[in-house]
């Protein structure tokens, strides 16, 4: 289910992906604290291992973006079978259809997470396969005595291994809310680490119980427990309704839901989600943004949900319940020591340890002297060397330096490994960018860069070594704009 969550942003971007989240270790570049479990104990731990030897469930769900049929989902929970490693498995298949300019692109995601049958339950080993017209990346974690291992393939191709902090991520984080136990009971909140693949660090999600009722279910009145899950970095939580173990539906923001069914009816009749169908419209137009030095909107969201704010992004509630946003073209807030430690580490998207990407980027920055110049550089090489395709689909830099080619995530990913791989922190944005021709913002993707101490950003998909100021930021490095999709409103001030 975590998984879905992921998919949100990739499927508002369009061709602007959801990009890698970015924790952030300790300030000195150790691994962070591990998180542990905290609040109420919702299952023992004798329930847990009952759990492990008997519960099975395989259950199908139509997926729905803004109220259209996008695709489908898989949810599989078992206890592990001969060969498999582990005591459990938490699966997930998840199929999308996108319709782009040059036609349908299909993406594809598996993902199986194994759990030790014993306490404390822990991760021991994950593997995930994503698909898509461009190309297959396959990743496997494997937890051992100090840490994890991570291998990888980009197409066939293996990236060097990886070594990774340990993880807490244990077996209750995920059936608490998969089960429905009757000691539960309405406002009962627990806390627990769950393994961020994108990151590869844990992160924390909080699971609290909203409501327990008898509800009438396909002819039968049953318990029906309904759930709320957030992590720290995201406002917006997601919300189940379980039935004897099984989600009946998943509401993630206002942008996705999945809704239980049986097969043939889940994979049916999908339908095709296009770039306007995610995009904005402005009630009037604002002309070329790269002329201004400023432009001020306002703007409505889903309750809840937070703006980042800074010099290069004032965000003022107003009385209405929206905000009136002032965009700008300057610096923006300073990088802290932790945002700092993150926005230089190499992940599986931003693999700036990789051989390739790292000779490239020593390539591109040759000569320059100033972070300011390598900056430059990196941002005119990726946009003069990148074809502008929006039907490519790629999960690692190094993919796109292989492949020069694809959309603003591509742009992004590349912009974001070269700058880390020569020493200059970046990190993934991802929001709204306007277009005057069509008078609507469409989800983008861009960086942000360190420069003289302050987040800079740059957009390689436009050549903006200092992205203008149609550019409307939902998230900083943590990929949770998307969970609003569908929500957002946008006004010319007055």
């Amino acid at each position: 289910m975590r998984r879905v969550a992921v998919v949100v942003w990739l499927v508002a971007g369009f061709g602007c992906k959801e990009h890698r989240k970015e924790a952030a270790p300790s300030p000195s570049g150790a691994a962070p604290a591990p998180i542990e479990a905290s609040g109420d104990q919702l299952l023992t731990d004798a329930q847990i291992i009952d759990f492990v030897h008997t519960h099975r469930s395989d259950a199908w769900y139509a997926l729905y973006l803004q109220d259209r049929k996008g695709g489908w989902a898989n949810l599989v929970m078992r206890p592990s079978e001969p060969g498999e490693p582990g005591a459990y498995v938490a699966g997930l298949h998840l199929h999308l259809e996108l319709s782009r300019p040059e036609g349908t692109m299909t993406y594809e995601v598996t993902d199986r997470t194994y759990y030790a049958g014993s306490p404390p339950f822990l991760l021991v080993e994950k593997r995930l396969h994503e698909q898509t017209d461009s190309g297959v990346v396959e990743r496997r974690y494997v937890a051992t005595a100090d840490g994890l291992e991570l291998t990888a393939t980009n197409d066939g191709k293996a990236a060097p291994p990886r070594r990774l902090p340990a993880t807490r991520d244990a077996l209750p984080s995920m059936i608490l809310s998969a089960s429905a136990p009757a000691t539960v009971r309405a406002g009962q909140r627990t806390s627990y680490a769950t393994f961020d693949d994108d990151t590869g660090l844990d992160k924390r999600e909080t699971l609290t119980v909203d409501r327990v009722a008898r509800e009438i279910v396909a002819g039968v009145e049953v318990p029906v427990v309904t759930v709320s899950t957030i992590t720290d970095e995201d406002p917006m939580p997601a919300t189940v309704r379980i039935a004897d173990g099984v989600a009946l539906a998943i509401n993630v923001g206002d942008g996705l839901r999945l809704e239980l069914a049986d097969r043939a009816e889940a994979q049916g009749e999908v339908e095709h989600i296009s770039m306007l169908d995610t995009s904005v419209p402005v009630d009037r137009a604002l002309g070329a943004t790269d002329a201004l030095d400023e432009l001020t909107l306002v703007v409505g969201v889903a309750q809840g949900f937070q703006f980042p704010s800074g010099p290069q992004q004032v965000v003022t509630p107003t009385a209405d319940g929206r905000f009136r946003i002032t965009l700008r073209r300057v610096p923006g807030p300073a990088v802290t020591a932790a945002e700092h430690a993150a926005a230089l580490m190499p992940t599986a998207a931003f693999d700036a340890d990789e051989p390739a990407i790292a000779a490239q980027a020593g390539i591109v920055v040759a000569g320059a002297t100033t972070d300011r110049a390598r900056v430059d550089r990196i941002v005119g090489w990726v946009y003069a060397n990148l074809a502008k395709d929006l039907s490519t689909n790629l999960m690692s830099a190094s993919q796109v330096l292989e492949r020069r080619g694809g959309d603003c995530t591509e742009h992004t990913l590349l912009v974001v490994a070269l700058a880390r791989a020569v020493g200059i922190p970046a990190r993934p944005v991802g929001g709204l960018m306007y277009v005057d021709s069509e008078q609507r913002f469409f989800w983008h993707a861009w960086a942000q860069v360190e420069l003289d101490g302050h987040w800079v950003a740059v957009d390689g998909a436009w050549n903006q070594s200092i992205a203008d100021v149609g550019h409307l930021a939902l998230d900083e490095g943590t990929g949770v704009g998307g969970s609003v999709m569908g929500s957002i409103t946008i006004a010319a001030a007055p």
